[in-house]
C-alpha cells in the first residue's frame, strides 16, 4: 500500500471508531495530605464505575521531593527499616459506587518534613474467554497517587539566597518545604516551586 493511501486508510479507520468519554473508575480524596503529630488521617477511595473494582495500595518514601513526578526517586515502605508512617489496608474490593477509607497512621515524629506517595492502583480484570479477550478493545484503568507530607513537631521555615554569576540560588535551610509562588525572572513569570 502506498504511504499516502495508508495514511488515508488509517485516518478513516480512526474516524470510524466509536468515540466515548474516558472516566476514572477509581478516585481518591484528598490527593494531598499533611500529617502533624500522631493524629491519624484518612484518604477516601471511591469506585465510580458500575462494576466491582479490586485495588492495591502501596506507600513509598520520596527521597528527592520537589522534582517532577517522573524524576522522583521512591523507596517502597517494605524496604525501609524504621518507617515513620503506616498506611492500611493494602488491598480493597469496592462494589459499584462504594467508598472505603485508607488510614494513615504516623508511627513516630520526624525531625524534618518527610514526603511519601500513596499509590492506589486498580487491578485489571478482563472478562470472557481468551478468544473474546483477544478480539475486544483496550482496557484502561487509571491509577492515582496522593502526596503525603509528614511535618515535624517544631517547624522552621528558612530560605537562603545566594547571588551567583548565572543567577540566584535558592536553598531551603529549614526543616519543612517552602512553597514559592508568583516568582518572576527577568520580568517573566516562573512556575511555582516547592523547595525542600
Amino acid at each position: 500500500m502506498k504511504p499516502h493511501l495508508l495514511c488515508c486508510w488509517l485516518g478513516l479507520s480512526c474516524a470510524l471508531l466509536p468515540v466515548g468519554t474516558l472516566e476514572a473508575a477509581i478516585d481518591i480524596s484528598p490527593k494531598r495530605i499533611e500529617l502533624r503529630g500522631d493524629v491519624p488521617q484518612t484518604i477516601t477511595v471511591s469506585n465510580n464505575s458500575d462494576r466491582i473494582e479490586y485495588v492495591t495500595i502501596a506507600t513509598e518514601l520520596v527521597t528527592n521531593p520537589g522534582v517532577h513526578f517522573s524524576k522522583e526517586q521512591r523507596i517502597p515502605m517494605g524496604l525501609i527499616r524504621q518507617p515513620t508512617l503506616y498506611a492500611s489496608p493494602f488491598k480493597l474490593i469496592l462494589r459499584p459506587q462504594q467508598h472505603k477509607v485508607i488510614t494513615l497512621r504516623p508511627l513516630k515524629s520526624v525531625a524534618s518534613e518527610t514526603v511519601y506517595r500513596l499509590n492506589v492502583r486498580p487491578i485489571v480484570q478482563l472478562q470472557g474467554t481468551s478468544g473474546e479477550r483477544l478480539a475486544s478493545g483496550i482496557a484502561v484503568n487509571l491509577s492515582f497517587s496522593a502526596i503525603i507530607r509528614q511535618r515535624p513537631d517544631h517547624e522552621k521555615v528558612r530560605l537562603d539566597i545566594q547571588c551567583e554569576h548565572g543567577g540566584v540560588l535558592l536553598i531551603a535551610t529549614g526543616n519543612v518545604h517552602l512553597a514559592l509562588k508568583g516568582i518572576q525572572a527577568d520580568g517573566l513569570p516562573v512556575a511555582d516551586i516547592n523547595l525542600y
